[in-house]
């Protein structure tokens, strides 16, 4: 079962992101955060098994759990 925003330890939840991986519209393990790395736009991202609309902002990273987006041009951070 992959991680979800509560399992990850203090220790692991401060340090620099290991992973990145280009969202998909598949499942994906839970991820700490979420980078945009293409143009400004409105993206569906799956929290919590609800689908949310958010407003990301190219080159900005945000501490959002997720586990599916709507557009490739996402990253997911672990």
């Amino acid at each position: 079962m992959p991680k979800g925003l509560q399992d990850y330890s203090a220790k692991e939840s401060v340090s620099p992101y290991i992973k990145a991986v280009v969202a998909t519209t598949s499942d994906m393990d839970a991820c700490r955060a979420v980078h945009m790395k293409g143009s400004s736009a409105e993206v569906t991202l799956t929290v919590n098994g609800a689908d949310v609309a958010f407003y990301l902002l190219q080159g900005h990273i945000y501490p959002i759990c997720a586990t599916k987006a709507s557009a490739n041009t996402v990253v997911f951070l672990y």
